[in-house]
């Protein structure tokens, strides 16, 4: 159903089309885009290229991949695999968008389970996930893929509460 990769300097066009429809919606944060919105693209890519290969100070390697239907990005996934456990219960090592226009057609289930894939293969036995608590959507998505209620956190980003699952691998 959906294929991941790394972003590369030529998928700039599409990158500033899935910021764009973001804005289009109202919408200012772009999740798991680990800044694209706010840097230069050249700078975004090779920032994300340094923390797949060597990481970025205590929250270690990580992943921010494009995920494609076919020839459209409906989604960003962002794998934070060796967050220490503080990090890991504030930003989560988990994190995924899909464009407005791709929602409630499963690409959020699709993105977590591959992201679950890779926390397996890099050696992990659990997560924590988390999600705004006003965001019923990916909240049913992170419990579909097994995850368990653990805390709730009141104001973590801009005073909107958020909600902390844990999903064993």
């Amino acid at each position: 159903m959906i294929c991941c990769r790394l972003p590369a300097p030529e998928d700039e066009a599409i990158l500033r089309d899935y910021v764009q429809e973001h804005g289009d919606h109202g919408e200012r944060h772009i999740s798991a885009s680990c800044g694209l919105a706010s840097m230069a693209y050249g700078d975004w890519v090779e920032k994300i290229r340094r923390c797949a290969e060597t990481g970025e100070g205590e929250a270690g390697r990580s992943l921010v991949l494009l995920c494609f239907d076919r020839e459209r990005l409906v989604g960003l996934l962002s794998v934070r695999y060796e967050l220490p456990r503080e990090l890991s219960e504030s930003i989560g090592d988990i994190g995924y968008g899909v464009r407005p226009t791709e929602r409630r057609k499963g690409y959020a289930t699709a993105m977590l389970r591959r992201a679950l894939d890779i926390c397996r293969e890099k050696g992990k036995s659990s997560v924590i996930v988390g999600c705004y608590k006003d965001n019923i959507a990916s909240a049913r998505t992170i419990r579909k893929c097994g995850g368990v209620f653990i805390f709730k956190r009141d104001s973590y980003t801009k005073g909107r509460p958020s909600l902390y699952f844990r999903i064993d691998l």
